[in-house]
């Protein structure tokens, strides 16, 4: 019986999702960053409450496009390279069978965009009231 091990390091969906991830993470960690830095600056060198301060709205603004585009983006690929695969092939009875992934993972990348959004929405909704 083969063993079977949970891999981090293998290549899911050949890579391009590990792209997307260290986009995120950057983006996420950039944006702490910039957090802190504007936190000590008030803090320390700014004592006036006139300064714009990051909020969550605008990572939420930006989480929201980045997943919204980059959603769409994976599943225009899957599409074009599942026609480009049944074109080089010459048999277009299979269009079926094949490789779905970037598919799926663009669907659950537009899912999450929209769930941003709608954070986004009830944050604001709720600083209102």
């Amino acid at each position: 019986m083969d063993k079977q091990s949970f891999n981090l390091n293998t290549e899911f969906l050949g890579g391009h999702t590990g792209v997307f991830v260290k986009i995120f993470v950057a983006i996420i960690l950039m944006y702490g960053f910039i957090i802190l830095v504007n936190f000590f600056r008030d803090k320390f060198v700014n004592t006036d409450s006139k300064t714009k301060n990051p909020e969550i709205i605008d990572l939420l603004t930006i989480l929201n496009k980045l997943f919204f585009i980059s959603g769409f983006g994976f599943v225009l690929s899957n599409i074009i390279q599942m026609l480009f695969k049944q074109i080089s092939r010459n048999n277009r009875v299979k269009l079926l069978g094949g490789d779905w992934d970037y598919l799926t993972f663009g669907i659950i990348l537009i899912f999450m965009g929209i769930a941003f959004k709608v954070a986004k929405k009830v944050i604001l909704k709720e600083r209102q009231n």
